[in-house]
């Protein structure tokens, strides 16, 4: 269990980066999968779903059919330290108060730690309709993602960004320290639903300190 929650974190910070909080508005729900990993494997359906308008994003991901889930709601994505992270471990739920920035801005997949994109026009695929094609993305540490863009979904840079992706991600392939992971879109909404940016009552408050002290010192 302790590495289910892990990895619920891995997985966190992959889309805790830049390129969703530049489209304008939608919803985009993925698939996540870890092709390496046997308890990973194993966990049955892992999903996330990301929300966002102009001002607003939020972050769900929902491992073991939901039994482990964690979310962010940040409710101006020009002030990262408005940002609300939830987690709700089998019915332990927690609202970590203060800046949750160990969680939300981690390097694993930043756009900000990125030094190079190079784009194959030609590998291309179809993902939820679009034509989305290949970019790949090299590291500052020295590995690679591949993503596949579509710019049929629209896209806005923010000054601070390294590079800029052309499209919007429908298919995301990560190297991380658990092993590699996989993120496709299986649906697309143009609208986010009204209470996603709203946090639910019923979460305990903890600090972060506290938070990795519940779940074990990770």
């Amino acid at each position: 269990m302790k590495n289910l929650k892990q990895i619920a974190l891995v997985a966190f910070a992959i889309f805790s980066t830049q390129f969703y909080a530049q489209t304008k508005t939608g919803a985009v729900t993925y698939e996540m999968t870890m092709p390496d990993n046997e308890e990973m494997a194993a966990t049955g359906s892992n999903t996330i779903k990301i929300s966002f308008n102009e001002k607003s994003s939020a972050t769900q991901i929902d491992m073991m059919g939901g039994m482990i889930s964690i979310k962010t709601i940040t409710l101006d994505k020009n002030n990262a330290k408005d940002t609300r992270m939830l987690m709700d471990m089998m019915g332990q739920k927690y609202e970590v108060t203060g800046e949750s920035g160990g969680f939300g801005n981690s390097d694993v997949a930043s756009l900000k730690d990125a030094e190079s994109v190079t784009y194959d026009k030609k590998d291309t695929k179809e993902i939820l309709g679009y034509k989305c094609y290949k970019a790949v993305v090299k590291m500052a540490g020295g590995t690679t993602s591949n993503f596949y863009v579509t710019e049929a979904i629209a896209t806005q840079g923010k000054a601070d960004d390294k590079i800029k992706l052309s499209g919007f991600p429908l298919e995301i392939e990560v190297n991380s320290e658990k092993g590699k992971i996989i993120m496709l879109a299986t649906a697309f909404d143009k609208a986010p639903t009204v209470t996603c940016f709203t946090v639910p009552e019923g979460y305990e408050k903890v600090t972060q300190e506290k938070l990795q002290k519940k779940l074990g010192g990770q």
